[in-house]
């Protein structure tokens, strides 16, 4: 019988659980896996299991996008091969509402047991791994700053009214960019390296063309308005189709390199991934296999 390794955040995938646990494991039992169930106690302890887990032939963390950075980020560092499944379980949940895994447990179970092993694309900066989001600037620090009490009190809406605040302190970062032979440097207050059409709960149809196993991914700069009253114009641009503005700066990439003279705090998959002067970030192709 193969060997299933269950990781529950507590703090949020114990949520998504609480009502569905014993369904969840009847469909991996039936699909015949031998399954243990752990409750993570710290982030660390969740790293610790992930990344022990090369006697599983499959892990699944429940919890939100932060969990699935976590236990990731174990599996590649530990060389394993090991197959992932995410049962989201978080706020916005912006992976699994990228990649249409279901966000009820008993159906994203299902999806696991029955679904197809795919290869993953990972981005990382210095080194530091993201499964679908690195960003700077404006609402890049809303998911992380954001109390967890709000997360769970309020939903969605907790994000909404803390990137209004963000908003409205948007601080501009001087930034020099090197990717493919082409050189770009400017005043930007938001940017942001994805491989998902979907970013802190909000569809963004400016990011085209996103295919999750090429290799690349999407990058969006925005420019420093010359104009503050033209903010409001920028932020319509991300949340439409239209890239009309000459302040959205929209490309894709395998690597990048930036530089600043200042450093600028990161956000990897919407948790605080430290803060750099200069550095780069590249996409690794297949790093990881997921089954959804």
């Amino acid at each position: 019988m193969k060997k299933l390794l269950l990781l529950i955040n507590p703090t949020s995938g114990k949520r998504a659980l609480d009502d569905s646990l014993m369904s969840v494991v009847r469909t991996f039992s039936d699909a015949e896996y031998d399954v243990t169930i752990h409750l993570t106690k710290s982030e660390e302890d969740l790293y610790d299991r992930a990344y022990d887990s090369g006697g599983y032939d499959l892990i699944v963390c429940c919890g939100g996008d932060g969990t699935l950075n976590i236990v990731v980020n174990a599996v590649y560092q530990s060389g394993t091969d090991t197959l992932i499944g995410y049962i989201p379980g978080g706020t916005t949940n912006d992976f699994a509402n990228s990649r249409h895994i279901d966000s009820i447990a008993t159906g994203a179970a299902k999806q696991i047991a029955e679904g197809i092993v795919r290869d993953v694309d990972l981005g990382f900066l210095e080194g530091n791994p993201f499964v679908y989001v690195a960003a700077f600037g404006m609402f890049a620090d809303v998911s992380y700053l954001t109390s967890r009490e709000n997360k769970q009190n309020f939903g969605h809406a907790a994000y909404v009214f803390s990137g209004i605040k963000s908003f409205a302190k948007a601080k501009t970062y001087h930034l020099h960019i090197e990717h493919d032979e082409e050189v770009l440097e400017g005043d930007f207050i938001f940017g942001m390296v994805s491989n998902s059409k979907r970013i802190g709960g909000f569809e963004l149809p400016i990011i085209k063309n996103v295919l999750y196993d090429d290799g690349e991914m999407e990058v969006t700069l925005v420019r420093k308005p010359k104009n503050p009253a033209d903010t409001t114009h920028l932020l319509n641009c991300l949340l439409t189709q239209s890239s009309d503005d000459a302040s959205v700066h929209t490309f894709k990439t395998a690597s990048l390199r930036f530089s600043c003279d200042e450093e600028i705090p990161w956000s990897l998959d919407g948790e605080f991934g430290g803060s750099y002067k200069s550095g780069e970030i590249q996409v690794k192709g297949g790093a990881v296999r997921m089954i959804f």
